[in-house]
């Protein structure tokens, strides 16, 4: 992951979070998250994609609480970049609340087969994951529930693969534009 001062290398888990930095997207819970990893001694990188009214604060935040050298602001990008940087991520952050819609992000995270941690809110969510499947769901707006999840996918690779092979074969054979 290209990241502002933040050493990457083939151990560090890549996260990516890509939305409008809106409120009803909480750009500040992959932020948050970044401090509780940070203080824990986690070994991972945040990129966070798009713009919007919320980015000034968020990278504020970041500043504020001392994760810029974890988390990265990478701006707009064409969609095929998008694609591309979710196929060389581990984890997608997916943080709307429930004014999400359906969240078509979901639909191309998963095919690009990164293990997605989505809130439990959002319209595709529970169409589309099955819980500790191809996927894991957190409880909307919950720090701390954001956080166990996370943990989980960095604590254990093997699992990280498994939801992330699992992601990929549910578009794939499930959502694919012919079944869907």
């Amino acid at each position: 992951a290209q990241n502002q001062g933040a050493s990457t290398s083939e151990n560090t888990p890549d996260i990516m979070w890509c939305a409008r930095f809106l409120k009803l997207k909480h750009p500040e819970l992959p932020v948050k998250l970044a401090a509780r990893l940070k203080k824990k001694g986690y070994n991972f990188v945040i990129d966070m994609f798009g713009s919007g009214e919320e980015l000034d604060k968020t990278k504020l935040l970041a500043k504020q609480l001392g994760v810029e050298d974890f988390v990265g602001f990478s701006g707009n990008r064409p969609n095929e970049e998008i694609l591309g940087e979710m196929s060389k991520h581990d984890i997608f952050l997916f943080a709307s609340d429930k004014n999400e819609g359906w969240g078509a992000v979901l639909n191309e995270a998963m095919s690009c087969g990164c293990a997605v941690v989505g809130s439990d809110k959002i319209g595709s969510v529970p169409f589309l994951i099955e819980d500790d499947v191809n996927g894991l769901i957190f409880k909307s707006e919950n720090i701390d529930s954001l956080e166990a999840k996370v943990v989980e996918l960095l604590e254990n690779p093997i699992k990280r693969a498994k939801l992330s092979h699992n992601a990929r074969k549910t578009m794939s054979e499930i959502w694919s534009p012919k079944n869907a």
